[in-house]
């Protein structure tokens, strides 16, 4: 029971995270540390705001540790709490470290975890990166980390499932509320190859400033931080401003210069961030003697295929960012006929797709 005195301490603001192992410590467990009085709190000589104390003390519940316990049982939860041996050490030494995490699934030795963050909106560029990157890492040996949140945070779980190994999403809510909703599927199938995680106590929605807040997990619990796509106001940002303060590794893939969601990237570059366009460029950091081996067709492997000399010009045209067919006909000069033959060509050998209203990119 006493993880759940631990998560009940951290889930009416009010004492501060930072002086939450400070009072288990004074009382000598969490469960007196949850029961003390305004007196004993105030006679820690901790920094306990008082009127932050007295809205903690009013809203704190005698039975809820108890109610967490019968919760986290009924949703076959694990509750992580900071006293933990299996505590992530790296996510412990961070500026304000969660008191208790909220996990669904089995969370994986993160000694190498990458997170990787971007925009919600991202252009289709930047979810073929984020994909791509991923379940290369992700084969070689890294534990992806995101939000969990649509966009490049979806792309990156994606690609970690595709690349076989696991992928943690940290979310902005409570565990018991699927946001996104459209991520449903996606949180099941992380379940059951990784962890789906929350700070955040049971109910609790999914509020804007909650975000920022759930970030700083995500830097917190990787060795580096891959930035796909962002703006230079964003959330993702926030994200690099937690890495950076810990002393994290931060890379970035360039972008389009005319893309307001390349510009974050870009000027993280020009400060001094990793600049990288292969996932080779992470490993040689992160994994310096792993080997990178893919599981199936890349967009940084170039296959091997019979191929005509058009068939070869069009595969060199075509990049992960979609083109349509009027503007591939006007670099080629060729004509419609032989154009429309060679693509699906391409598409039969699983170099090239299609997207709606005949818009053709390289996987």
């Amino acid at each position: 029971m006493e993880r759940f005195y631990w998560a009940a301490l951290s889930a009416f603001p009010g004492l501060g995270l930072k002086n939450i192992p400070a009072l288990v410590d004074y009382f000598g467990s969490a469960r007196a540390a949850y029961t003390a009085s305004r007196e004993d709190y105030l006679a820690t000589g901790l920094p306990l705001e008082p009127r932050r104390l007295g809205a903690y003390l009013k809203n704190r519940r005698p039975g809820y540790p108890e109610e967490l316990a019968e919760f986290c049982a009924r949703q076959h939860l694990q509750v992580l709490c900071y006293a933990d041996r299996d505590y992530p050490e790296q996510l412990k030494q961070t500026a304000m470290p969660p008191v208790a995490l909220y996990i669904r699934g089995s969370l994986p030795d993160l000694q190498q975890g990458l997170a990787m963050v971007g925009s919600r909106n991202a252009s289709e560029y930047g979810l073929q990166v984020a994909r791509a990157f991923a379940a290369d890492l992700s084969a070689a040996g890294l534990v992806i980390i995101s939000g969990g949140a649509k966009g490049i945070d979806t792309a990156s779980h994606e690609g970690a499932l595709t690349g076989g190994g696991p992928t943690v999403a940290v979310l902005g809510c409570g565990i018991d509320i699927t946001y996104p909703a459209r991520n449903a599927s996606l949180f099941a199938r992380i379940s059951e190859n990784g962890a789906v995680l929350s700070e955040f106590p049971p109910g609790t929605p999914p509020l804007a400033g909650n975000f920022p807040q759930r970030n700083r997990i995500v830097s917190g619990l990787a060795r580096g931080l891959l930035v796909v796509e962002a703006a230079k106001q964003s959330g993702a940002m926030i994200t690099v401003g937690f890495a950076l303060e810990e002393g994290r590794d931060v890379f970035c893939v360039p972008g389009s210069i005319f893309l307001p969601n390349s510009a974050g990237c870009h000027s993280l570059i020009k400060a001094g961030a990793r600049l990288v366009d292969r996932p080779e460029d992470i490993l040689e950091e992160l994994l310096p003697r792993q080997p990178l081996v893919r599981h199936g067709p890349s967009l940084f492997s170039a296959p091997d295929l019979d191929l005509t000399p058009t068939g070869q010009k069009l595969l060199q045209l075509l990049s992960a960012q979609p083109q349509p067919l009027e503007e591939i006909l006007e670099k080629t000069g060729l004509d419609l006929a032989t154009v429309s033959r060679e693509l699906l060509d391409l598409q039969l050998k699983g170099a090239v797709a299609m997207l709606a209203g005949q818009r053709f990119y390289r996987i």
